[in-house]
């Protein structure tokens, strides 16, 4: 946890979304009560080079057809006709040229003379299905999505239904130089398989760059049925040390934003593979944590009668002779990455959420069981790392 921080930068940097398990709560203590943000990505509006409009109405006018009205423009053509895509099922079914005159449009946006749409989207008379109105992008940006329903109309899909529609992907490879960091893979979205999807990336907890996966994929386009158009590859500039890379694909239509994954990388290179023993310091950093076992947890105490989580590895290895930063997250950049095979017992585990944000530290004790402050009705205590996004470290070895 940000322990150290002031309060104001500890609620921006909790306002995360992800799995909050035990430890997340262990750290997040003195701020329990706050709303997380729905979704990470959420917070990254339409690109401005991104089609505009609206989506007026959407009707049955009879049995297998829904009509479709509104207006639309592009920005980088803000006085030429734009094309309107009807999508049954993240399928192209219908489109239209914006042709139908609208005033009202034209002198808050001053667009051309015609921005207006009026289209027909053949849909199956029986089942369930869902239906997208989308604007095809003109230059710089990429399609807009202008609204999504079920049909027949009326119909409420079911979270399970819904989970459907949330974008797919992969987040295949992350690699780390002494300054950057480069993230690559694919992402698709049911809704409209042949937009590229809005991609972004952050790392450590902090969002890093947004981008639309235009690349070329064929081999997943063969797989999956999609567009070949659905690759990315992300270079972003970071300071030396380990890193968390999550990435995040945002949702049009139907469903909400997917977690593509996460990786931890480490630019000082990989860990090594030659065996070892356990370090002298290390050894001292675990007979000190035990030594405060039963003490209580407070938000931003370091010893030696109370501490919040990184503080006790702070003073632990201070006994022991080593200096480590203050806060979770930069004791994490500054620790060697190393696998679970390797952690020996003094050694650290990370716990980081959805977007890459290292919020708890414990010390390692081995067997799977840490030293660790954990929340104030805990207090320091042995804590089991069941964690699947708890990452290891080490000050002493690779």
């Amino acid at each position: 946890m940000p322990e150290s921080a002031v309060p104001t930068d500890r609620l921006r940097r909790l306002r995360r979304v992800g799995r909050v398990g035990t430890a997340a709560t262990a750290c997040a203590a003195a701020v329990a009560g706050l709303v997380l943000a729905a979704s990470p990505a959420r917070a990254n509006p339409p690109g401005p080079h991104d089609p505009i409009g609206h989506l007026d109405s959407l009707v049955s006018p009879a049995a297998g057809q829904l009509r479709a009205g509104g207006w639309a423009a592009d920005p980088d053509a803000i006085t030429r006709p734009v094309t309107v895509l009807g999508l049954v099922d993240g399928r192209v079914v219908a489109s239209a040229v914006t042709a139908g005159r609208r005033p009202d449009v034209v002198r808050l946006i001053h667009t051309g003379p015609t921005p207006g749409f009026s289209l027909i989207l053949p849909v199956p008379a029986s089942g369930t299905h869902t239906a997208c109105i989308a604007v095809r992008n003109v230059g710089g940006g990429t399609d807009r999505v202008l609204g999504c329903v079920a049909t027949p109309l009326g119909t409420a899909l079911s979270r399970s239904q819904l989970a459907t529609h949330d974008p797919i992907g992969a987040l295949d490879t992350v690699a780390a130089t002494s300054g950057t960091v480069r993230a690559a893979g694919w992402a698709s979205e049911p809704d409209d398989l042949g937009r590229p999807v809005t991609v972004v990336l952050y790392v450590d907890g902090a969002s890093a760059a947004t981008v639309a996966a235009t690349q070329t994929r064929p081999d997943v386009a063969r797989r999956r049925g999609t567009s070949s158009r659905v690759g990315y590859g992300i270079t972003v500039t970071t300071r030396p040390g380990a890193h968390v890379a999550c990435m995040w694909a945002v949702n049009v239509g139907f469903g909400g934003n997917s977690l593509l994954g996460c990786r931890v990388v480490d630019s000082r290179g990989p860990a090594g593979t030659a065996a070892i023993g356990t370090p002298a310091a290390n050894n001292r950093v675990v007979a000190e944590a035990n030594r405060h076992l039963g003490q209580p947890y407070v938000w931003g105490a370091a010893g030696p009668k109370a501490f919040d989580c990184s503080g006790l590895v702070l003073y632990s290895y201070r006994v022991a002779g080593l200096t480590t930063p203050r806060v979770a997250a930069d004791q994490f950049t500054a620790a060697r990455l190393i696998p679970a095979a390797r952690a020996k017992p003094g050694d650290l585990v990370f716990y980081h959420d959805t977007v890459g944000y290292v919020y708890h530290v414990g010390i390692y004790l081995g067997n799977g069981m840490t030293d660790a402050a954990v929340d104030p009705a805990n207090g320091v205590r042995h804590q089991a790392v069941t964690d699947p996004m708890a990452t290891y470290g080490s000050f002493t070895h690779i």
